[in-house]
C-alpha cells in the first residue's frame, strides 16, 4: 500500500478528519523516511505521527519498535496498535516486551514490539538476529534523557540502534524543551517544534478564596485552597498534584468528605461498583483497600507508586469513565498515564531533594507536563491549570517561572559512575566495542559526547574501566599505567569481557550487583534463605527500606541475632552500618513475605505500602534469578536453593507449597487452602473427586474438575444428554 493511502486509512480508522498543524509538518518528515524530533505540548497529536511511522515500516516488510518510559503505558499502546494493524495492515503482529531481561526468544515473529528502553537495551545485549530488520524506532517522552534514572539507558539504547543500523528512522516524541534543536541534531533528525494545543490552556494562580487568571479575570471560590478550586469545578473532573504520597492520601480524604455530599444518587451507585471492585479484586483485603474503597465512594481517589497495579488500574478506569470527580496524585502520574481532566490543580511546587538536603522548586518542565493534562480534546473548549499560592509574593514568582519561563534543557546523565559502569560493560560484552579507542568513538556519538562531557569525565571513565578489570568482568590487554589517559593518545588497549562479565551483562544487572552476589556465594557462610535475601538487598538494583531512628535499636538487635546467617559481613564504618541495616530490614520483609505473613501485618511491621511490597518482590525475583545464573559459574551446589527461594518470593509461599504452585490456576491463596485441607501433594489432588473440594476456599466446581481431570456426574449427564 502506498504511503498516502496508508495514512488515509489510518486517519479513517481513528476517525480523524483533519491533522493539526504540527502533525502536518511531522507527517511530511515521516513520509520521506527521515528521522524526526516532534517537540510539542501534551495532546497535540504526537502519538498519531508515531503510529504512522511504524505502520509505514511494517508496510515495507520491516520491523518497528515503540519505546515507552513505563510498563504501565506499554499495554495501552499494544491494544491501540493491534487494532490499527488488524484494520489496515492485514493483521500484522504486535508484541510487548517488558520483562525477562535476558530473554529475546519469540520476539522475531512480531512486526511491532512495544518495550521499555531497559528491555530494548537488554535485547541488544543478547543480539537477536532480527535487530537489523528494525527500520523505525519510536521513543516516547524522549525528554526523559534528562532523568538520572532512566535517561542513561534510553540514551545508550538510541545510540546502539543507530550504530546497528545507521539508516534507522528515529521518531522522538518530546515535551517542549529549551534545547530541542540540540537533541534533534544529535539524533540527525528534523525538528518539528510548536506550542500548539488542540484545547487552549487557561492558566491561573489561586490565593485564599480567589483565582487570578492569566487573561486578567478573577474568580471567587467558596473555600480556600484545593478544596475550593476542586468544588468550584464540579461537576467537571479535576486532577490535583501534590508533593508526596502521604499528601495525596490526606488531600483525597479531605476532598472526599466534601465532594461525597454533593454527589447524585446515580453517581453514588456507579462509584459503589468501583468501590466494591477494589476489595473484591484483592487477594488479601488490607487497610489500604478499605481506605481506597471508602474514598472512591466519595468520588475521590489517590494515585501513586505505593498502590498495586490492580488498584491503580481500577482507579484509572473509574477516572476515565468520569465516575471519579477528583484524583489526587504525585507528579509521576503526569508522565506515566494518559488521564486528562478539565481542571489541573498543582498544590505543591517544591519537594525535598536528597542531593541538596533541602526543599527545591519543581522544574519548569515537570510543572508544564502536569499543566498539559488540563483539557480533554473533543470534550472541553479549554483546559484550566491552576497553581496554588500560599503567600501574595508567590504570585509573581509562579507567573514568571512556570507560565512565562523557559523549560530546562535536556542534559545527558550518562556520566554518572553507576551508569558508566553498567553501560561500558554492556558495550564490551556485546562486542559493540573492543578497544579503548572504539569506546571513545562510540561515546562521542552519544548525547553525552555531543554535549562535550566525555573529556571532562575522563578520570571517571578510567576509574570504571579499572573497576571492571579488577573485578574480573573485563580484561584489558596492553593496559597503560596511570589513571588518566591523554585525549590525544592512541588508546591501543584491547577490551574483552570475561565469562563472568558477559553473564552479568546479559542478566541486566548492575556490574556491582554481580560482584556483590559473587562475593557472597564465595563466602565461608553456608548459603541460607535469609543470607541470600540480604545479599540481593545489598545490591544497587533494589531500593532498600529506610530504618527510622526509633527502629534502629530493633534492627541492631536483629543483626546480633542473625549475623551468623548473613553471607556479607557488617561494615566497620557507622554510616555504612546504617545502610547495612536498611538492607537487613528489606531482607526480613522479603523473608516474611515468603513465609506467608499476612499482607496487613507486613504493611504495619515495615511501614510500607502494597505497591512497594510488589515492587520489591518483583525486583527480588529478578535478582534471585540472576543469582542462580551466577551461581552456576561460581557455586553450582547453591543453585537449587536459590531457585526454590526465587519461586517462594515470587509467589509469597513457604517451601511446602512449591509442588502445588505447579498446578494451573493455583496461586498463593489457593495453594495454602488446598494444603490446609489435606491436599498436600499433586497426587493427592489427582486421586480426589471434584466433590472432595467443595469446602476448600477458592476451589469451585470447574477448577476442581480441572485439577482432578474428572467431571462430576451432573456435568457428564448434561454432556451425554
Amino acid at each position: 500500500m502506498r504511503a498516502g493511502r496508508l495514512l488515509s486509512s489510518l486517519l479513517d480508522y481513528l476517525n480523524i478528519k483533519e491533522l493539526y498543524p504540527p502533525q502536518k509538518d511531522a507527517m511530511k518528515v515521516v513520509e520521506k523516511g527521515d528521522s524526526l524530533l516532534m517537540s510539542v505540548p501534551t495532546a497535540a497529536g504526537k502519538t498519531l505521527v508515531a503510529y504512522a511511522a511504524l505502520i509505514k515500516a511494517v508496510n515495507a516488510k520491516k520491523k518497528g519498535i515503540y519505546l515507552v518510559p513505563l510498563r504501565a503505558l506499554a499495554w495501552e499502546k499494544v491494544v491501540e496498535l493491534r487494532g490499527i494493524c488488524n484494520s489496515i495492515l492485514n493483521g500484522a503482529k504486535v508484541g510487548v516486551s517488558v520483562g525477562d531481561f535476558d530473554k529475546a526468544r519469540g520476539l522475531s515473529k512480531y512486526d511491532i514490539i512495544v518495550a521499555t528502553s531497559e528491555r530494548a537495551d537488554s535485547l541488544i545485549r543478547n543480539n537477536p538476529s532480527w535487530l537489523g530488520d528494525v527500520e523505525c524506532l519510536v521513543s516516547d517522552e524522549i525528554h526523559l534523557l534528562n532523568d538520572s534514572g532512566r535517561g542513561p539507558t534510553l540514551e545508550i539504547t538510541l545510540s546502539k540502534f543507530r550504530e546497528i543500523n545507521p539508516n534507522i528512522q528515529i521518531v522522538g516524541l518530546s515535551a517542549t524543551v529549551s534545547n530541542s534543536k540540540e537533541i534533534a541534531d544529535w539524533l540527525g533528525a528534523t525538528l518539528v517544534e510548536s506550542d500548539f494545543r488542540p484545547v487552549p490552556l487557561r492558566k491561573g494562580i489561586s490565593l485564599d478564596k480567589e483565582i487570578k487568571w492569566d487573561d486578567g479575570e478573577t474568580a471567587q471560590i467558596g473555600l480556600e485552597g484545593v478544596n475550593g478550586i476542586a468544588i468550584d469545578n464540579m461537576p467537571e473532573q479535576a486532577l490535583v498534584f501534590v508533593g508526596t504520597r502521604r499528601s495525596a492520601e490526606a488531600q483525597a480524604k479531605n476532598l472526599a468528605m466534601l465532594i461525597g455530599k454533593r454527589l447524585q444518587n446515580e453517581e453514588k451507585q456507579i462509584l459503589q461498583e468501583y468501590s466494591e471492585k477494589i476489595k473484591s479484586s484483592a487477594d488479601e483485603v488490607t487497610s489500604v483497600d478499605s481506605n481506597l474503597s471508602k474514598l472512591i465512594s466519595g468520588g475521590v481517589a489517590y494515585h501513586h507508586a505505593g498502590l498495586t497495579n490492580g488498584q491503580r488500574q481500577i482507579i484509572e478506569d473509574a477516572f476515565k469513565s468520569k465516575a471519579l470527580k477528583v484524583l489526587c496524585a504525585t507528579p509521576t502520574l503526569a508522565a506515566g498515564v494518559n488521564l486528562p481532566a478539565k481542571r489541573v490543580i498543582i498544590r505543591d511546587l517544591t519537594r525535598w531533594e536528597s542531593t541538596f538536603q533541602s526543599t527545591q522548586p519543581l522544574p519548569v518542565l515537570e510543572v508544564q507536563q502536569m499543566l498539559g493534562r488540563a483539557g480533554r480534546p473533543g470534550f472541553d473548549v479549554d483546559g484550566e491549570g491552576i497553581l496554588v499560592a500560599k503567600k501574595h509574593d508567590q504570585i509573581e514568582y509562579f507567573t514568571e517561572t512556570y507560565f512565562e519561563g523557559e523549560t530546562e534543557p535536556v542534559l545527558s546523565k550518562l556520566g554518572s559512575e553507576p551508569a558508566l559502569r553498567t553501560h561500558l560493560l554492556s558495550l564490551i560484552a556485546s562486542g559493540t566495542i573492543n578497544t579503548k579507542e572504539g569506546l571513545h568513538g562510540f561515546l562521542e556519538k552519544t548525547l553525552f559526547g555531543s554535549q562535550g562531557e566525555l573529556w571532562r569525565t575522563q578520570h571517571r571513565l578510567n576509574k570504571v574501566l579499572n573497576f571492571l578489570d579488577e573485578e574480573n568482568l573485563i580484561e584489558i590487554e596492553g593496559k597503560q599505567d596511570g589513571e588518566f589517559v591523554p585525549a590525544n593518545s592512541q588508546l591501543q588497549e584491547k577490551l574483552r569481557a570475561t565469562a563472568f562479565g558477559r553473564k552479568v551483562s546479559q542478566l541486566y544487572i548492575d556490574p556491582l550487583s554481580g560482584v556483590i552476589i559473587r562475593n557472597a556465594l564465595q563466602s565461608e557462610v553456608e548459603a541460607n534463605p535469609l543470607g541470600l535475601l540480604h545479599t540481593i538487598a545489598r545490591t544497587p538494583d533494589i531500593y532498600s527500606l529506610y530504618v527510622r531512628k526509633n527502629e534502629m535499636e530493633t534492627y541492631l538487635t536483629h543483626l546480633m541475632q542473625m549475623e551468623g546467617d548473613l553471607m556479607l559481613p557488617p561494615p566497620v564504618e557507622h554510616i555504612d552500618l546504617e545502610f547495612y541495616l536498611w538492607d537487613l530490614k528489606t531482607a526480613l520483609l522479603l523473608m516474611d513475605w515468603a513465609e506467608e505473613t499476612p499482607e496487613e501485618h507486613l504493611l504495619k511491621r515495615y511501614s510500607t505500602t502494597p505497591g512497594d511490597i510488589r515492587a520489591k518482590v518483583e525486583t527480588a525475583e529478578w535478582i534471585l534469578y540472576a543469582m542462580s545464573e551466577i551461581s552456576e559459574l561460581v557455586s553450582p551446589k547453591t543453585t537449587k536453593l536459590i531457585t526454590e527461594l526465587q519461586i517462594r518470593v515470587s509467589n509469597g509461599v513457604r517451601k511446602e507449597l512449591l509442588p502445588l504452585l505447579e498446578l494451573d490456576s493455583v496461586g498463593r491463596v489457593r495453594a495454602r487452602a488446598l494444603f490446609n485441607a489435606g491436599f498436600t501433594t499433586q497426587k493427592s489432588i489427582r486421586d480426589a473427586k471434584p466433590s472432595d473440594f467443595k469446602d476448600v476456599a477458592g476451589i469451585g466446581t470447574v477448577l476442581a474438575e480441572k485439577l482432578t481431570g474428572k467431571k462430576g456426574p451432573m456435568q457428564m449427564h448434561f454432556e451425554l444428554g
